[in-house]
């Protein structure tokens, strides 16, 4: 099936001695994707007003190759690993499409 655009929603688990570094590279993972790719149309990281140490990113690609490409890229490489490195808890990436608005 293919969907577009393709909507990624990955939820952390971060400690609040490493939610500063890590955001900083939520930052940056997101700064290069909306720069540097084609494909990516939108890339936030938020977290739940009653739950800093969850940060969730949103990310709008414009269909699964898009965010293959995502995935191969050097700034997501360093995001990978400093996920890693600050042994950040990854909880869940789900892949969802658009129903409302429209494309």
């Amino acid at each position: 099936m293919t969907t577009s655009p393709l909507t990624i929603v990955a939820e952390f688990r971060v400690s609040t001695e490493n939610r500063t570094r890590f955001l900083e590279l939520c930052a940056y993972d997101s700064e290069r994707s909306v720069s540097d790719e084609k494909g990516c149309l939108r890339f936030e990281a938020v977290s739940p007003l009653d739950d800093p140490q969850t940060v969730i990113l949103v990310e709008v690609y414009e269909d699964e190759a898009a965010f293959e490409t995502h995935l191969a890229t050097p700034h997501f490489k360093v995001f990978a690993d400093g996920v890693k490195d600050l042994e950040v808890k990854e909880i869940s990436v789900r892949k969802a499409a658009r129903h409302a608005p429209k494309a």
